[in-house]
């Protein structure tokens, strides 16, 4: 007599718990249209949690051109409080504009934090007091308000539309350790809540400072300087590097534009 043939009822209730779970995905899309878009934000937060290092190698050799730097130069001033008669705290500001006489300059809020007056130096060396200071409440933003010195020539910086994208070229101008105003070039890295620059030679004193593409235009605030720890994006091995974050022209524009 032929044996009954066995069935695998096994392969059954899988293909029918695929067929429910694939179903379930489809109405899931259909009621909410914006689930893809979920996951491709999963999917940058993901890419956040690695480094460039190939960037960073890069940073090394950029170079900021001379006519480049003159030009920024004029946008840019140090920026301070005197907390003693021997304590200062300075960084950099820029000049985003002038109005009857008056300058109006953003520069990072924890400059001008600390309590003592505060003063603007401007590029001929010599000092004024600041009028009136305002800072952001959500931002390390500020603005400084301050009686231009007549007949000095100084540029209003123009602030572009959106920030840095990774392995884009940028100046920082500022004056790092104190010393005399420098020209600092690097590499940009663009992460979902976070710009990074890898800039070899910014240092504290480019607080404030502005962050300028090669073409001159303002994309950003130095804020940060941080020491981080995290895996090449290419070999996955550890790094750990200093790198200055910035406040982005988004939150600038904003600030800004509510301070008018």
């Amino acid at each position: 007599m032929r044996p009954l043939a066995r069935f695998d009822f096994s392969l059954l209730v899988l293909l029918l718990v695929l067929g429910l779970f694939g179903g379930a995905i489809v109405e899931m899309a259909r009621a909410y249209p914006d689930a893809g878009r979920g996951l491709i934000i999963y999917a940058s937060a993901q890419k956040d949690l690695f480094i460039d290092a190939g960037l960073v190698s890069e940073s090394y050799h950029v170079r900021a051109p001379a006519s480049l730097v003159q030009r920024l130069r004029a946008q840019t001033v140090i920026v301070g409080t005197r907390t003693s008669e021997h304590t200062a705290y300075m960084g950099a500001g820029v000049i985003v504009a002038a109005k009857h006489g008056m300058l109006t300059i953003l520069t990072a809020k924890h400059i001008v934090a600390h309590k003592g007056p505060h003063f603007v130096v401007f590029a001929n060396h010599e000092g004024r007091a600041a009028a009136r200071i305002v800072p952001s409440r959500t931002a390390d933003l500020a603005l400084v308000y301050v009686h231009a010195i007549p007949g000095l020539f100084y540029r209003i910086a123009h602030l572009g539309k959106i920030g840095f994208i990774s392995g884009q070229r940028f100046v920082v101008i500022g004056h790092p350790g104190a010393r005399d105003w420098l020209a600092s070039p690097g590499v940009a890295e663009h992460h979902l809540r976070q710009t990074l620059l890898f800039c070899p030679s910014c240092d504290r004193g480019d607080s404030g400072a502005g962050a300028f593409d090669t073409g001159g235009t303002l994309r950003g605030i130095v804020v940060t300087k941080a020491v981080i720890s995290a895996p090449d994006a290419r070999s996955w091995q550890p790094v750990t590097l200093t790198a200055f974050e910035i406040e982005r022209p988004e939150t600038i524009r904003a600030f800004l534009q509510r301070n008018r």
